[in-house]
């Protein structure tokens, strides 16, 4: 008994598009009405889009100045907390909301990219871009409930994880976060 012929119809406007999909060995049968108009216009190529797949020096430096930024504020933070100041301590994460902000609002999509992942896709940039929100709310709920030192220890994982962010991190870069307050 043969399979039903499948049948897609797809309308756009002036165009539209008949597929018609029949049982194996035979061919595929499209039919197509188009305006003699348009036909111009579906034979030129589409635009190229730029090929982010290699990131260009401008955009890698942008990337490492972003990620500093974000380092400045959460140090401060950091500082703040160890000198017991935790108006101070709110304004440094306050600025690095901003700054962790814009590093993800023009990166988050393409860390994997820019840090040269060998396989530039979901992987440990993009789950530290989802764990560093949560460890800063974490943050600022132990300094309103009189927990310095627990929020300190939050900002001090965010700092290794911005370490770990950097395109090529340096060897040891990650310890400094829990060495001494900047």
């Amino acid at each position: 008994m043969p399979r039903p012929v499948p049948v897609i119809v797809r309308s756009i406007g002036l165009l539209t598009i008949t597929l018609a999909v029949v049982v194996a060995p035979l061919p595929v049968v499209v039919a197509t009405a188009v305006p003699a108009a348009a036909v111009p216009a579906l034979a030129a190529p589409a635009p190229s889009m730029p090929d982010r797949s290699d990131p260009t020096a401008d955009e890698t430096s942008a990337y490492v100045a972003a990620i500093a930024a974000a380092e400045t504020h959460n140090r401060a933070a950091i500082a703040a907390l160890t000198a017991a100041d935790r108006d101070g301590a709110r304004a440094a994460i306050a600025a690095f909301d901003d700054a962790f902000g814009r590093l993800l609002e023009r990166f988050g999509t393409r860390v994997g990219r820019v840090r040269a992942e060998p396989d530039a896709g979901l992987s440990d940039g993009v789950t530290i871009m989802v764990d560093v929100p949560m460890r800063v709310i974490a943050a600022r709920m132990m300094i309103d409930f009189g927990r310095p030192d627990i929020a300190a220890s939050s900002l001090r994982a965010v700092c290794r994880h911005l370490v770990a962010l950097h395109p090529s991190p340096a060897a040891g870069a990650a310890t400094s976060c829990d060495t001494a307050p900047p």
